[in-house]
Order: C-alpha cells, then structure tokens, then sequence
C-alpha cells in the first residue's frame, strides 16, 4: 500500500470520518492475521488480536507521528498483543497447519506425484514450525516468507537488531534441526 494513500485516510479518519479506517482493515488484516498466527498458532486468537490492535490502533491514531509507515506501526501493535496473548495463556498450542497461503508457493510439474509431495514438505514444515518457539516462528515468518528487512522487523517487532539476528540464526538452527530429525 502506498504511503501517500495511507496518509489520506488517516487524515479522513482524524476529520472524523470513521468509515474512512476500513481501508486499513481492507489492506492490512491478512498480513496481519499471519503475524499473530505465527506467534499464537491458534487461528482464533489471532483474529482476536488482530481485532483488538484494530481497536488499539483505531484509538491511537491521533498520536501516530507518521514516521513510519503505518502497516508497521500497526504491525507492531498486533506483534505486541499477541506477546501479551503468550504471556497470558502458558497453555499448550495447538497443532494447526499454517494455509496454503503462509507457505512458499511452488510450481508442480509432474502432476499428481509433485503435488503429494508438495503437500507432504508442507505439512511437514508446517509441523515443524508448531513446534518452535513464537519468537522464532515470528522471524522466520516475517524474513522468509513475508519478505521483510531485518529494519522493518526491528519497526514490527520493536526488537533490537543483534536480538533479531539472533533469534533468525537460532530459529533457522532450529528448524535444521528439528526439520533433520523428524525427516530422517
């Protein structure tokens, strides 16, 4: 989304036109929805953190200095709700497979045969992604298959960047290992 067109419509909301916020609804909820998936691994957490960072947002937008853009201010709010959903809730979660729209599209080109191995590297990387910690499932999220900076990671999450190269070093061992030893 543009910076320009996200400026108009804050203006338009801050003059008073509410109905003017659907546009960030429109434009920012499936990506946000896959942040807070990938840090809760509950689908209906995640739209209700998304839902309460709308909100959140919503509120806060008269302080929004426009410095950055907004879907990384907002981005950062959902990253931190759902910090505060983890914190909350130390229950066990809950294996769900991320969509076929979180998952690195690829070209089958033999067929059925390619495409049940396709769906098989899938859900075993989906298995294994369930099983890292959020942080880490967050950067490997965001760096990979979002395709963000290390700078627009460090304004999503309002990590400091050693602490973000760390954690994408960590969580890519991580999944080597994990991934090598469940794929013998």
């Amino acid at each position: 989304m543009s910076r320009e067109a996200d400026r108009q419509h804050i203006e338009k909301v801050l003059s008073g036109d509410k109905n003017a916020f659907r546009y960030f609804i429109t434009h920012y909820q499936e990506m946000a929805t896959r942040i807070a998936f990938s840090m809760v691994q509950d689908e209906v957490q995640a739209k209700h953190i998304v839902q309460s960072a709308y909100i959140q947002a919503f509120k806060s937008l008269p302080r929004f200095k426009q410095e950055a853009k907004f879907s990384t201010w907002f981005y950062r709010i959902v990253v931190n709700e759902s910090i505060k959903v983890n914190r909350k809730s130390k229950l066990e979660q809950q294996t769900v497979p991320i969509s076929a729209s979180h998952s690195i599209s690829l070209q089958t080109q033999n067929g059925a045969l390619n495409t049940l191995e396709l769906t098989e590297k899938r859900k075993q990387i989906n298995q294994v992604l369930t099983s890292m910690k959020p942080k880490e499932r967050l950067m490997l999220e965001l760096y990979y298959l979002q395709e963000k900076s290390t700078q627009e990671i460090k304004m999503i999450t309002g990590f400091s960047l050693s602490n973000i190269i760390v954690l994408l070093l960590r969580a890519r061992k991580n999944f080597a290992a994990i991934f090598q030893t469940s794929n013998p």
